[in-house]
């Protein structure tokens, strides 16, 4: 039996979550998508190489804030030729009909400390979920902002890894998604 490297997203994508002000461009070179995931006891670790993000971050008017973000589930890192590949077939992410998560904010709202909860949606091979991204915000002393902050996904409710993966001994369902996002310093 193959030893697939579980992928699992995400997402991420949330990443969202700011630096602090309006429309900034998020410095992705500098930021990522990370995930761990567990395949028969062994944690396994993955990033994705490509995405983009539109993020609008105010503190001070949080209802007019924003995080959106799109992840190329293509541009799976695991490490592996061969895991990649398994990854991208139809019984795991199917990127030839879902080839891209999006994650879109409803409401991003202050829980004290430059702690932050972003509320929104989560949509993966074609299903759509309510999720939480709690962040925290950092300020370097170059003024550059880094939002960090990680959730868990449940990989079954997003149908990925059906068939034989489907079984949670063999693959966690619940997948752990850290998300780092890097915003330069406002003008």
């Amino acid at each position: 039996m193959m030893r697939l490297r579980s992928f699992i997203p995400p997402l991420g994508m949330l990443l969202l979550a700011a630096g602090q002000a309006g429309a900034q461009g998020v410095l992705i070179d500098k930021s990522e998508i990370r995930f761990i995931s567990r395949q028969m006891g062994v944690n396994v670790e993955g990033r994705f190489r490509r995405w983009k993000a539109n993020i609008v971050f105010m503190p001070k008017d949080l209802a007019h804030s924003k995080a959106d973000m799109d992840i190329e589930l293509g541009s799976i890192d695991l490490a592996s030729d061969e895991a990649e590949t398994e990854v991208k077939r139809a019984s795991w992410f199917n990127t030839a009909k879902f080839p891209v998560a999006h994650f879109g904010s409803t409401a991003i709202r202050e829980i004290g400390g430059d702690k932050y909860e972003i509320a929104g949606q989560l949509t993966l091979k074609g299903v759509t979920r309510d999720a939480i991204v709690p962040i925290v915000l950092k300020k370097d002393p170059a003024g550059t902002s880094v939002a960090e902050g990680n959730f868990t996904l449940k990989r079954l409710d997003f149908k990925i890894g059906e068939g034989p993966w489907a079984d949670p001994d063999t693959v966690a369902n619940e997948v752990i998604v850290r998300v780092r996002v890097v915003l330069p310093p406002v003008g």
